[in-house]
């Protein structure tokens, strides 16, 4: 008898807490709510569209969501600090495809488990790039840069950070598939590496398309090929990777993650509220196309699908580090 009343309470204390979890998702959330960025604060193609996002669900929601940037060591100090918050969906993040993806591919440990550690909510974007070169490069077209990285080997030098970012895969691709060689100048930060190759310190980079168009327009950089499928449209005349016969494979994308174990019913609510905001034109003009980030229909998918992109993305990734020949570090 005393048997059957354990179990009885038992599953009595099952279906209350199974009970429980709607309630839950519609009771969140019920404090502030912080969004971990771990890049630089100021703009930019991670950091404002996460700013967007908080501004919005801040009004959708009914609570505060306060952006906290943790920049440094290639993103990992946030990252870390995100796999280590309660999981209670009161700590998000929003980060890139070098957080989530590269590190774990270019470096030999970290604190954390991309796998393990988070569960994906939302797919945000891609940030779509595009090659530039100093305006004191002769080189018009990328055609004429790789002739002339091919006939100087070596020579032709190209600013990047570190090795988590899209210019060494570029780096190896051209190197595998055309024989051409660049030299690597690393810097501590994408924008060092911008205005490094404004300077004239170095001839090549690739940035965020957003980011870049005030250098293009003062004439200080020229653009020679952009990573989306479609031209951009306030730069026409530049035609895409893909027109000019290079196909990348990977994409450089954010989205917005939290601690694994996150009851899934406030996954799906954050999810829900995130894909509404990435149907609409207005947030989508002002905080991710202005900032080169292109949405599409992955922007649209469930959490589910996400964590499926991710796996098949990470595959993309691998090709791309194994032909640029990077070798895992500390």
């Amino acid at each position: 008898m005393a048997t059957q009343f354990r179990i009885a309470t038992a599953l009595c204390l099952t279906m209350a807490s199974v009970a429980a979890l709607p309630a839950l998702a519609q009771s969140y959330p019920n404090k502030p709510v912080k969004i971990i960025v771990p890049h630089p604060s100021g703009g930019g193609p991670v950091d404002l569209p996460a700013r967007g996002l908080a501004e919005y669900m801040t009004h959708s929601m009914g609570q505060s969501f306060i952006v906290e940037n943790r920049d440094g060591a290639d993103g990992y100090i946030g990252a870390e600090a995100l796999a280590k918050s309660n999981a209670d969906g009161y700590t998000l993040g929003v980060t890139s495809a070098s957080v989530i993806t590269m590190n774990e591919l270019t470096r030999v440990s970290l604190p954390y488990n991309p796998s393990r550690d988070f569960a994906p909510v939302a797919y945000i974007g891609a940030i779509e790039s595009l090659l530039l070169v100093n305006s004191g490069v002769p080189a018009k077209t990328l055609r004429e840069l790789l002739d002339l990285a091919r006939a100087k080997p070596g020579t032709v030098t190209w600013g990047t950070l570190g090795t988590t970012s899209n210019g060494p895969l570029l780096i190896g691709i051209f190197k595998k598939n055309y024989g051409v060689q660049f030299y690597m100048i690393p810097y501590k930060s994408n924008i060092q590496a911008v205005q490094g190759t404004v300077a004239g310190d170095v001839n090549v980079v690739a940035y965020a398309a957003g980011g870049a168009m005030p250098f293009i327009k003062a004439g200080k950089l020229r653009p020679l090929a952009y990573t989306s499928a479609k031209r951009m449209a306030e730069f026409p005349e530049v035609p895409t990777f893909d027109e000019q016969g290079i196909k990348l494979g990977f994409k450089t994308w954010i989205g917005m993650f939290a601690p694994a174990k996150v009851p899934g019913d406030i996954v799906k609510r954050i999810n829900a509220e995130t894909v509404k905001l990435l149907s609409d034109n207005a947030f989508v003009q002002k905080f991710l196309v202005s900032q080169g980030v292109e949405a599409s229909d992955i922007s649209r998918s469930s959490p589910e699908e996400f964590a499926q992109f991710i796996k098949s993305d990470r595959l993309a990734y691998e090709e791309a580090v194994k032909a640029a020949g990077i070798e895992k570090r500390p």
